[in-house]
């Protein structure tokens, strides 16, 4: 057979895979159409969902729910509302979804880390936050080891927690939950000048709260600074007169006075 019989049969065969080719590409930007739609009402969810509306965030997530079921952005906010919701089910399923995803998510996977962590799935939860934060493309990985610390904590798992956390610092020294653990582990294992360092590290880069307060009036308390244990004792009193850490601080004081 000539080549000129066969020239059109392998045109014919370019023509086809021209087309095949056109037509995934339009099936791509108009999936992009939709994910750009879907990431509109996932914005508007989130923050109707930080405004405590959770009624109104569930109406936009749905709705970009079925405009992009297999984005990975959809699922992990939907499974965030559904977590909320105390579905824990739907939010697992949802969680699934969304680190499953492509391209990766690493935001999510840091997400259903702590999910699988209230769970009490502690050593699975790990390894998702080992995978955030080990992904060059996420933003916060001081985030997931800071997540992966807190969450080794409940186990009680002190050391390994430790390294978590100094490596959380390493990445951000000013992060204040980092700074907060670190103080509270010092204090626990005996080392309350330590203990001292991180918590007015805390201090510069947060604001007070009952829990850190408390703290440190116990490391000040540990260390017999009598007038730096009292000042943090009256600023506790004084900005949170109501919490169980004032009522503590009382306690200790009582005690101390005995």
């Amino acid at each position: 057979m000539s080549a000129r019989f066969l020239l059109p049969a392998a045109m014919l065969l370019l023509c086809a895979a021209l087309a095949g080719c056109a037509s995934s590409a339009e099936r791509q930007a108009e999936q992009d159409k939709l994910n750009k739609r879907a990431e509109t009402h996932v914005l508007l969810g989130s923050g109707y969902m930080q405004r405590g509306q959770l009624e109104v965030a569930k109406q936009e997530l749905d709705k970009a729910y079925q405009l992009a079921p297999d984005n990975s952005r959809v699922n992990s906010m939907m499974a965030l509302l559904q977590w909320r919701l105390n579905k824990p089910d739907e939010a697992a399923r949802h969680f699934r979804k969304a680190v499953a995803a492509e391209p990766p998510n690493p935001e999510a996977w840091n997400n259903y880390g702590v999910f699988l962590c209230e769970l009490g799935k502690i050593d699975e939860a790990l390894t998702w936050f080992q995978r955030a934060a080990a992904n060059a493309f996420y933003r916060t990985p001081e985030e997931a080891n800071l997540n992966a610390g807190v969450c080794l904590m409940k186990k009680p798992a002190p050391t390994v927690a430790e390294k978590y956390f100094r490596e959380a610092l390493r990445i951000n020294p000013g992060l204040p939950g980092g700074l907060y653990q670190m103080a509270k582990i010092s204090l626990d294992s005996g080392q309350a000048l330590s203990a001292r360092g991180f918590i007015e590290r805390y201090f510069q880069a947060a604001e007070d709260t009952p829990e850190s307060l408390l703290l440190a009036v116990k490391i000040e308390r540990a260390l017999r600074n009598k007038n730096a244990e009292a000042s943090y004792a009256l600023r506790l009193r004084g900005k949170f007169p109501a919490s169980p850490e004032a009522g503590q601080v009382q306690t200790l004081s009582g005690a101390r006075k005995k």
